[in-house]
């Protein structure tokens, strides 16, 4: 059994709301983040479970294209791929609305520090001890590195890079947390990792900047991906499950 990723989800207050889903060319989508081959995998064995997909992907109209960027539901979007559907129930919103909020996830692990570093050292990823202050945590700060580790005591590592050192990076942690030599975690508000930072439940938060909505749609436009968990899409509403019959995918 591979190794538990803690997932701090914030609360919200967000009202479930049933949209009949439409059916749009799973060839017509395109993906923004790297998929997890494990949640692929259990994602595919729970569709064929069910003989349906239980929720609907959220998609969004690509500027200039014909083709929809998904929001939310890449597993999904790549299990029904592989699984041979045609089509993918999907629930089509304006990407630039106001009330569809975008924000990141912030990895965060404990564990020895010099072994997460030691790792970025045989992967290439360079990196330099930092000062931590009110500008270290300013997200035109944090759009300078890949990711800025920040610790107690007063620890700061700036990764340099962008987003093929996110990958990197994200991968390290991976491997990692499957070898059990950390335990890693994320969190989607970096004020909730410091609190369990300052109670000893984690010992290190890599802080990195929220991407805009242009720069997503710009990578997407250029047939690129970034690392698994790097956006964090917040709608006005939780959509319901329908659990659409897989036979309507083909």
């Amino acid at each position: 059994m591979s190794p538990t990723v803690i997932v701090k989800i914030p609360k919200y207050n967000i009202p479930v709301k049933h949209v009949e889903p439409v059916f749009i060319d799973i060839d017509k989508m395109l993906p923004h983040e790297e998929i997890v081959t494990k949640r692929l995998e259990d994602l595919k064995k729970m569709i064929l479970d069910l003989n349906a997909v239980d929720m609907p992907l959220i998609v969004a109209p690509i500027p200039g294209t014909n083709k929809y960027l998904i929001v939310d539901g890449h597993h999904r979007w790549a299990a029904l791929k592989e699984l041979g559907a045609r089509k993918a129930p999907a629930i089509v919103i304006d990407y630039f609305d106001p009330s569809v909020k975008l924000y990141t996830w912030y990895p965060a692990f404990s564990g020895e520090l010099n072994v997460f570093l030691d790792e970025l050292m045989k992967n290439g990823v360079k990196y330099r001890e930092c000062r931590i202050n009110d500008k270290t945590l300013d997200e035109e700060e944090l759009g300078k590195y890949a990711f800025i580790i920040v610790g107690r005591n007063g620890v700061c590592i700036a990764i340099e890079g962008g987003i093929e050192e996110q990958k990197k990076v994200s991968a390290i942690l991976d491997k990692l947390n499957v070898n059990g030599k950390i335990k890693l975690a994320y969190y989607g508000v970096k004020e909730d990792a410091f609190k369990d930072m300052d109670k000893g439940e984690i010992t290190y938060v890599l802080l990195r900047k929220i991407p805009t909505k242009e720069e997503v749609m710009k990578i997407v436009k250029e047939g690129k991906v970034f690392s698994p968990k790097t956006t964090r899409h917040v709608l006005p509403y939780i959509p319901a499950k329908t659990y659409t019959p897989l036979e309507k995918c083909y």
